[in-house]
């Protein structure tokens, strides 16, 4: 990559909310944001097509989000950062709320949803998501916003998108996946 790639580089956790980091860890050992995005496409449209679905509807425990649940959350989140990343890069500096995730979860729509079409609507949503962040310049991915009392910059915001989903799977594998026979 040439050193004008305005894509290649590593988030700035100076300019991140504390959370951050732990999503940043999740994607050690890529530099290039788009070629992170991409990837954790295709990795993560394989992996929901690979989950059985008898376990759709799935909670580990009382009170915990489905498997569909946890799905609709990481894509209802990523839609959330496009929008952020979208006002910061045009250097817009009202500072933007927070959201609640939980009432996100309870105003949902997944029982009538398949595991199908979530996964269609993270393709749908993560190929938004490149095409907003391909047509932004280093400055523009650069450009610190606030979001819920924090900074932020739309580079940070595209690194948390890919070790937020990246998070989640290893949760889907960790606590939703476990008595079946499936391997991933």
């Amino acid at each position: 990559m040439s050193e004008q790639d305005p894509f290649t580089g590593r988030p700035n956790p100076e300019f991140s909310p504390a959370y951050a980091k732990y999503y940043f860890d999740r994607t050690i050992g890529q530099d290039h944001l788009i070629h992170a995005l991409e990837k954790d496409l295709n990795e993560t449209a394989a992996f929901i097509a690979g989950l059985p679905p008898s376990k759709a509807d799935f909670q580990y425990a009382d009170e915990k989000w489905t498997l569909k649940g946890v799905i609709l959350h990481f894509i209802e989140t990523e839609r959330i950062f496009q929008y952020r990343a979208l006002r910061f890069s045009r250097k817009d500096k009202t500072p933007l709320d927070g959201f609640d995730e939980g009432w996100y979860a309870q105003h949902n729509n997944t029982d009538q949803r398949s595991l199908e079409d979530l996964r269609s609507e993270f393709i749908d949503v993560r190929k938004a998501s490149i095409s907003l962040f391909k047509g932004m310049t280093t400055a523009m991915l650069d450009s610190i916003g606030t979001a819920n009392h924090s900074p932020n910059t739309p580079r940070n915001l595209g690194w948390i998108m890919v070790g937020h989903v990246i998070h989640h799977c290893n949760i889907i594998k960790e606590r939703y996946l476990v008595d079946t026979d499936e391997a991933f």
